[in-house]
């Protein structure tokens, strides 16, 4: 197997709902979501995944929530905006993406998405074998 990964800054403001003091008040994180894919076996070219799309399709989806409260997107109407929710949503927004392109999501065997909070606290999604869902 081959894994290939990117990762970007981004920030948005998010609160969570329960008896978890601050949280539940409005409030920015500069988090960094760090994607990664696994592939079985690289391309005719020698490559795993095409690095500069991942770059450019993770760059369009975290700038669509860039100093936004994630609580008043549609995703998480019924859902905690808490960092792994944040992951699933951003794994889902990149396949959507990947899909509109006519992108072969067929190679890719798991994907990650890891958003980091803080420089020592992190959440991921995991998606096996996205090439067989409907994102």
């Amino acid at each position: 197997m081959y894994r290939a990964g990117i990762k970007r800054p981004f920030k948005a403001s998010h609160f969570l709902v329960g008896d978890l003091d601050d949280e539940t008040r409005p409030h920015e994180h500069t988090y960094t979501a760090d994607w990664i894919v696994e592939v079985e076996g690289l391309d005719e070219s020698g490559f795993s995944v095409d690095i500069a799309l991942m770059e450019e399709l993770l760059e369009e989806a975290t700038t669509s929530v860039e100093g936004v409260l994630l609580n008043d997107l549609p995703f998480f109407e019924n859902r905690q905006s808490s960092v792994e929710n944040t992951a699933e949503y951003l794994s889902r927004e990149l396949f959507g993406k990947l899909a509109e392109r006519g992108a072969s999501l067929q190679r890719i065997r798991s994907s990650e998405m890891r958003i980091w909070e803080s420089d020592s606290a992190w959440a991921s999604y995991r998606a096996e074998d996205p090439g067989k869902r409907d994102w």
